[in-house]
């Protein structure tokens, strides 16, 4: 992130500076009360203009922390939308759309100076993923079904054996739904 990350404030014990942190966040208070609390809390002397410079650095952090968790919240809400769509799935259009309207925002200059196969790679990056993901998602079902498969056996034979009149009734109600479907 931003900030530096051998200010004083960093070097606090994390209860004290957790309190900075939230005095920082409130706006209740002035870097002045903030240096005297430090030097009253911790007995450490940081001047305002310390306070002032991690203060800025620590606002950008939460700020762009802030805006992450928005923009994955509108994410979620967006694939909420269509329940078939997994969240991978509307992530990667997402990022293409970002994509996509950011080369049309190029002007033709700035589109003259990117270069083509930098452009190419992280189309192709985004292709790959969507590409694996998929066959992940193949490879799952086939599991699952080879799964389903194997305990059904297993369930078939052992009612065959332990629940003869059972099997019987069961096998011609599938027989019976298998010839309904066609």
């Amino acid at each position: 992130m931003s900030r530096r990350k051998h200010s004083k404030i960093d070097r606090l014990r994390p209860e004290i500076k957790a309190a900075v942190e939230e005095m920082i966040l409130s706006a209740d208070f002035t870097y002045k009360d903030i240096s005297e609390y430090i030097a009253d809390s911790a007995g450490e002397s940081v001047s305002q203009a310390a306070i002032c410079n991690y203060a800025k650095g620590f606002c950008e952090d939460m700020a762009a922390i802030r805006m992450a968790q928005e923009n994955f919240k509108n994410i979620m809400r967006e694939c909420a939308k269509y329940p078939d769509l997994d969240t991978t799935e509307g992530m990667v259009q997402i990022m293409s759309g970002l994509m996509m309207s950011a080369v049309r925002e190029l002007s033709p200059e700035d589109l003259r100076e990117t270069d083509p196969v930098k452009l190419i790679k992280q189309a192709s990056e985004l292709v790959r993923a969507v590409s694996y993901k998929r066959s992940l998602d193949v490879k799952s079902k086939e599991l699952t079904e080879a799964g389903f498969d194997a305990v059904k056996e297993k369930f078939f034979a052992a009612l065959s054996k332990e629940k003869p009149e059972l099997y019987r009734q069961l096998a011609e109600y599938l027989e019976q739904k298998k010839g309904e479907e066609k």
